[in-house]
C-alpha cells in the first residue's frame, strides 16, 4: 500500500511540461521543472546511492515521493532589483548575484503569490522606491519574504529595507484586499551583506505569529524563526522518524540546531526530558513559546552555539540526540562536543547529502555506525531532498 494514491494524485509523465513555468530557466528556483517526475526520483536515488556506497551495513530504505510536486513551500524570500521607475521583484538569475528574474508566478510558493508580487511592484513604482543595488550598496527596498501556513492557508509578508520606512503604514495598506494576509511587517537590514535576516522588525498590522499543526503539536510561525520548508512532507517525516525512535517515555533526548521546536517539539510528550540547543535567540524565544502553547513541561530550551553549549548541559547520558544542523553541516569541533556526551542513538536529518556524509564519516571516528537512511523528496523539481540517518555506536 506503499503510497499507492501518489501517482493519481500528483503529476503524469508530461506534467511538468504542461505546468511550465514562465521563467523556468532564467529563475534560480526550479532547475528539474522539464524533468519528469519519475524520472527526478531515480536521479536522486543515484545521488543518494553513490554518496551511501561507504556506509556497509546501512540499510537504505525507498526514497519517499512528495505528497505535492507544486506549490509546496511554505516559505519564500524574493529580492527586489531594477529601478525605481521599473522595480523588478523575484529570484536571482541562475547563476547570477545580480540578475533579477521579475516573477508572475512561482510553482514552488503558493499560488495566490503572483498577484502579491504584482501589488508590491506596482506601489514601488507608484511610491518611487529604489531597488537597493549589492554592487553600489545603494538603494531602499531588498526583499520580501512571504510564510504561509498549509493549516489555516494564512500569509505572512515582510518586507526587509536598506533603513527606516517612512512609508511603512500605507505599504501596509496595500494588502487590505488580499484576505488571506494575515500579517504584515517590515525589517530593517543595513548590513552589507544581501541577506534577507533583519537588525529590526516592526509588525505593521494584524497577527504577530502564524501557526502550523503537524499531527496534533502547534507551530508558532514567527516572521525569522526556523521551520521545515515543507509542512506535508516534514509531517511525514517526523512520524517515520518518531516510529523509528520507538519512544516509551522514559527517554533523555537532545535536540541541537533545534530551532522553534521542529522535530524536537514533535517528539517531546513522548519521552521523559528534551534538551534543546539552538544558536538564534528568536528560534529559542519561539521554542518556548510552542512548549508552552502545546503544554509541555518536560523540556529545556538553551541558547546557544552546540559547541559551547553543551557544557551547560550537566546530563552526560543521553538515549537520544537529534541533529538538524543547516545545509552547511556540523563543524568537526562540534561533531566531537556531540560524540563526547554518552549519547545511545543519533538522529541526523540532512537537506544536503554531500555535508551529512562528511559529518557521517567524522561520526563514525568516535564509533559511532551509520545504521539506516531514510530520503523523502522535500523539494522536488530540485536535485535537493532531505534524508534522517540513524546512527547507533
Amino acid at each position: 500500500m506503499r503510497y499507492q494514491n501518489f501517482m493519481e494524485n500528483n503529476t503524469t509523465t508530461d506534467n511538468a511540461h504542461t505546468q511550465m513555468c514562465p521563467h523556468f530557466r532564467r529563475c534560480g528556483g526550479c532547475s528539474w521543472l522539464d524533468i519528469a517526475y519519475e524520472e527526478q526520483l531515480e536521479k536522486k536515488r543515484e545521488i543518494l546511492e553513490r554518496h551511501l556506497a561507504p556506509f556497509t551495513g546501512c540499510e537504505r530504505e525507498e526514497l519517499i515521493p512528495a505528497l505535492d510536486q507544486f506549490h509546496y513551500r511554505n516559505k519564500m524570500e524574493f529580492t527586489f532589483g531594477g529601478s525605481a521607475e521599473e522595480p523588478l521583484i523575484g529570484q536571482h538569475y541562475k547563476g547570477s548575484f545580480h540578475r533579477i528574474e521579475n516573477l508572475t508566478r512561482c510553482l514552488l510558493f503558493d499560488e495566490r503569490i503572483g498577484e502579491v508580487l504584482e501589488t508590491v511592484r506596482e506601489y514601488a513604482k507608484s511610491a518611487a522606491l529604489e531597488p537597493y543595488n549589492p554592487k553600489t550598496h545603494a538603494g531602499f527596498l531588498r526583499h520580501l519574504k512571504a510564510r504561509c501556513s498549509k493549516t489555516s492557508g494564512e500569509m505572512m509578508l515582510i518586507l526587509v529595507t536598506a533603513g527606516d520606512f517612512a512609508g511603512a503604514d500605507e505599504f501596509a495598506k496595500i494588502f487590505e484586499k488580499f484576505p488571506f494576509i494575515k500579517s504584515v511587517y517590515y525589517g530593517i537590514n543595513s548590513r552589507l551583506s544581501d541577506i534577507a535576516d533583519c537588525e529590526k522588525l516592526f509588525l505593521l498590522g494584524g497577527k504577530e505569529y502564524l501557526t502550523e499543526n503537524i499531527d496534533g503539536t502547534s507551530f508558532i510561525i514567527s516572521p525569522e524563526s526556523f521551520f521545515q520548508p515543507n509542512t506535508m512532507m516534514s509531517a511525514m517525516m517526523y512520524g517515520k522518524a518518531r516510529d523509528m525512535m520507538g519512544l516509551t517515555g522514559e527517554e533523555y533526548v537532545l535536540d541541537l540546531y533545534s530551532g522553534s521546536g521542529g522535530m524536537g517539539l514533535y517528539i517531546a510528550k513522548k519521552s521523559k526530558y528534551l534538551y534543546s540547543i539552538e544558536l538564534q535567540k528568536e528560534s529559542v524565544d519561539i521554542m518556548k513559546k510552542n512548549l508552552a502553547a502545546n503544554g509541555i513541561e518536560n523540556a529545556e530550551p538553551i541558547c546557544g552555539d552546540v559547541k559551547t553549549a553543551l557544557a551547560l548541559i550537566r546530563r552526560r547520558s543521553f538515549d537520544y540526540a537529534i541533529l538538524d544542523p543547516p545545509r552547511s553541516g556540523m563543524s568537526k569541533k562540534a561533531v566531537r562536543r556531540v560524540a563526547l556526551k554518552d549519547i545511545n542513538k543519533i538522529l541526523f536529518f540532512s537537506c544536503k547529502i554531500e555535508t551529512a556524509v562528511q559529518n557521517l564519516v567524522e561520526f563514525g571516528k568516535y564509533g559511532y555506525k551509520v545504521t539506516r537512511a531514510i530520503p523523502f523528496d522535500m523539494f522536488p523539481n530540485t536535485p535537493f531532498m532531505e534524508t534522517v540517518f540513524l546512527l547507533s555506536r
